[in-house]
């Protein structure tokens, strides 16, 4: 069995568009992104302290950061069991 990282948030059932980046997407939803139960990845928590204070500050110090093309342009590496995106265009 092989679970696909990449498939992780993307259920319709739960998500209106489960397939599009959406930064701002609610977090009243429940994620499994860092596992479940017995198998809840422990480094969750510090993660999300570290992700938290490196986009506030990120923000902070670049104002202007946008993204370089549509949303809709976005490549997604989609052959590869981490996924992600291929590229992130930005201006600041």
């Amino acid at each position: 069995m092989l679970l696909s990282v990449g498939a992780a948030n993307r259920d319709g059932r739960a998500f209106p568009e489960p397939d599009a980046f959406d930064i701002g997407r609610p977090r009243g939803n429940p994620r499994l992104a860092f596992g479940h139960g017995a198998r809840y990845c422990i480094g969750a928590t510090l993660a999300r302290i570290e992700l938290t204070a490196v986009f506030q500050r990120l923000f902070r110090r670049l104002p202007t950061l946008a993204l370089a093309v549509d949303p809709a342009e976005l490549r997604w590496r989609d052959r590869l069991l981490t996924g992600g995106l291929a590229e992130l265009p930005v201006t600041w």
